[in-house]
């Protein structure tokens, strides 16, 4: 039988043919990790966007709260700087706080940022505004999430607004056919009381109560609790009244790739004068 034989101090190295399989197959596995890498790394970048974005949406939420209530406006028809009468996407406004763009330092690329004011009642004196902040970003990276947080501020110059949150206790009325009518009993507005709050998801990260009215402000204990749509959770105890107001914090998460959902956050301004309940709408 004919046998093939290696050049003679060939050992147990690669023939030509060897080597160029070896080399063959290596590039083939190469080939098939870079999208891996590629993906891995994009995954990386948007999360990172997320996080900017999500922490932009907040920033300006709270610096929202803290403006005068009736400069809480948005026009997005009317972006100029220094305007006669500014609106939150004037990037002049609030000491630059806000405007329609927003670029983390060091970096080069530039966030879009949209504002939303509704009062309620539409007409007349408004006793509260519901405010909508959305930060995004344009590809890359991609899939693009963008984050949409909302507030509720009332209006401290109506006397015994109530929070939309919180269900009023009625006045009690008697009639008598002689004789002028009785006063009626007022509402009590101090005391302690109950709330309770639910969510129409069962995708929730955390709710949390914070009294508002005291500075350093005070976080209720317990400081997070976890809702479901069967189930609401309750603060028990709180001292109540006119004066007295919560923050009321939902952090959830909405659908987004089959993998990950996207951050969402929504507050509302709680003011008790009696047990009291609420639903945080999260389907809007």
């Amino acid at each position: 039988m004919r046998q093939t034989s290696r050049p003679a101090g060939a050992g147990s190295g690669f023939t030509l043919v060897e080597l160029m399989v070896t080399v063959l197959i290596a590039g083939i596995v190469f080939a098939a990790m870079v999208p891996l890498f590629v993906s891995a790394a994009s995954k990386a970048s948007g999360n990172r966007s997320r996080t900017i974005a999500v922490n932009a949406a907040q920033a300006r939420i709270e610096a929202i709260r803290a403006l005068p209530f009736d400069q809480i406006a948005a026009d997005p028809t009317n972006q100029a700087a220094n305007q006669a009468t500014p609106n939150l996407y004037d990037p002049s406004f609030g000491g630059g706080q806000f405007g329609p763009a927003y670029t983390p330092s060091g970096a080069s690329k530039a966030y879009s940022v949209g504002y939303a004011v509704k009062s309620v009642p539409a007409t007349g004196t408004a006793t509260y505004k519901q405010v909508t902040v959305t930060v995004s970003w344009t590809a890359p990276p991609s899939p693009v999430y963008p984050t949409t947080l909302t507030t509720t501020v009332m209006n401290p110059a109506v006397a015994g607004a109530v929070s939309p949150s919180a269900s009023p206790s009625p006045t009690p009325t008697s009639t008598s056919t002689s004789g002028p009518s009785p006063t009626p009993t007022p509402s009590p507005t101090t005391g302690t009381y109950t709330l309770t709050i639910m969510v129409n998801t069962s995708d929730v990260t955390g709710i949390s109560v914070v009294r508002s009215d005291v500075t350093p402000s005070v976080t209720e204990l317990p400081a997070t609790q976890v809702a479901t749509t069967a189930v609401p959770v309750s603060w028990t105890g709180l001292p109540g009244g006119s004066s007295i107001t919560y923050l009321v914090t939902c952090n959830y998460t909405k659908p987004g790739n089959p993998h990950q959902g996207q951050a969402e956050q929504l507050q509302q301004t709680v003011t008790l004068t009696g047990n009291a309940s609420y639903t945080f709408d999260t389907s809007s």
